[in-house]
């Protein structure tokens, strides 16, 4: 281990470590146009390739502010010996999550902009003048991301043809409404170590969730673009590093079982704060009722959004939407405009429950699984005669047992 390793290991294991540098970034402020954060963990064979395309940016007006997750190889020490007068490095001993680390680098953010870089990735050159040029012109846009390429561990370039996702962070720019749908029936297209951002954006919506270990990225962009416009630059700003089973959105089974559930918890409140312009210029072709006449309409198109066909998130999104029709069904005014506009009422609810097979339990293999989801066309349901509400309410459970009880013991003992 080199001298310069040897005081880095010292000073790192000392309590007072972040303390000091904390002093030294205190220090160092001088309100620069951009504040570029790194979280670094066991990068050790590419950080200072990392550190270095920031460093050699043609755009100079920033601070780096970077902080370790824990590292138990020696990215710590490949750290410590990048001398940039730039450069703030908070040396955590302790891994805690990508999350909190980002979360802490934003609070220290003074910069009227914050870009970020993933530890084993390297920005291209010019990357943060085309950024900083594009926010300072459009006043509208909160966020601006770019397009990659794709490199291997040894720095090697990837064809984006021998990627199954190769060209998903192409994307043409939309209105929020637009993306807002893009979101949620196909999840992420942006590519988080390409963003610059408005550090007034993050005042205003908070930080990235902890719990969410594989789409904090999506979680954040989909509140985002409830508020600002995003945009999406035509040029691409970054190589972004490969490493099968490495990476944290590697295809494991844990992390497909995870990336499920994080969809779920996010459906939950995906409209949250989704005004009825916002909804219709996303949507429009969806809503049953397309001017969205009232709040409580804008409740119901909501909810009944999550019955739409979304392939791959399916089963997720029928559980969130029968969440949110039996909760509006338990409201009186919800349940009028329901009944009366949509024709929906516990009965429609009851058939559609049944087809919902998300939390099914295992049958018996001389039973067939329950028939797919097959829901009758808006049109038809509209112009079907109004319900009998006296037709659509739950039969007594015990009521219906009994009833079943008296027929079978007729039809095998002959009563």
């Amino acid at each position: 281990m080199s001298a310069v390793h040897r005081h880095a290991r010292e000073y790192y294991d000392s309590p007072d470590a972040n303390r000091k540098n904390e002093k030294h970034h205190q220090a160092l402020k001088m309100h620069p146009k951009v504040s570029v954060i790194m979280a670094t963990y066991n990068h050790g064979p590419y950080v200072a390739e990392a550190i270095h395309s920031v460093l050699s940016q043609d755009f100079t007006d920033f601070e780096f502010i970077i902080a370790d997750d824990g590292s138990t190889d020696d990215t710590r020490e490949v750290v410590a010996s990048i001398e940039d007068a730039r450069i703030s490095f908070y040396p955590n001993v302790v891994n805690r999550g990508a999350c909190i680390v980002t979360n802490e680098l934003i609070g220290h953010c003074t910069g009227e902009y914050i870009a970020l870089l993933n530890s084993d990735d390297r920005w291209l050159p010019g990357k943060l003048r085309r950024q900083v040029r594009l926010l300072d012109e459009r006043a509208e846009v909160g966020a601006v991301f770019g397009r990659a390429r794709f490199i291997d561990r040894d720095g090697v370039p990837i064809p984006a043809s021998n990627l199954h996702f190769g060209t998903v962070f192409d994307q043409e720019n939309r209105t929020r409404g637009e993306w807002l749908r893009r979101f949620f029936y196909l999840g992420n297209c942006l590519c988080h170590p390409t963003i610059m951002v408005r550090r007034s954006v993050y005042a205003h919506l908070g930080k990235f969730n902890n719990r969410y270990r594989q789409l904090p990225d999506l979680d954040m962009w989909i509140r985002l673009v409830k508020h600002y416009d995003l945009h999406v630059m035509d040029s691409c700003e970054i190589d972004f590093r490969i490493m099968p089973g490495e990476n944290a959105s590697s295809q494991t089974r844990a992390n497909a079982v995870r990336t499920m559930n994080e969809h779920y918890l996010i459906a939950e409140h995906f409209f949250e704060e989704v005004s009825a312009d916002l909804l219709r210029e996303g949507f429009h072709d969806q809503l049953w009722v397309k001017h969205v006449p009232s709040d409580v309409h804008l409740e119901i198109e909501k909810a009944l959004l999550y019955r739409n066909e979304a392939p791959a998130l399916r089963h997720a999104y029928a559980l969130v939407g029968m969440s949110r029709l039996n909760a509006l069904l338990s409201d009186e005014t919800a349940a009028s405009t329901l009944l009366n506009e949509y024709r929906i009422g516990d009965g429609v609810f009851q058939d559609w429950s049944s087809k919902i097979d998300t939390l099914r339990p295992v049958w018996p293999d001389d039973e067939p699984p329950p028939q797919p989801l097959s829901l009758k066309p808006v049109e038809e349901v509209l112009l079907a005669p109004p319900p009998d509400p006296d037709l659509v309410s739950m039969t007594p459970t015990i009521a219906l047992a009994t009833e079943i009880i008296r027929r079978m013991r007729g039809k095998y003992l002959g009563s």
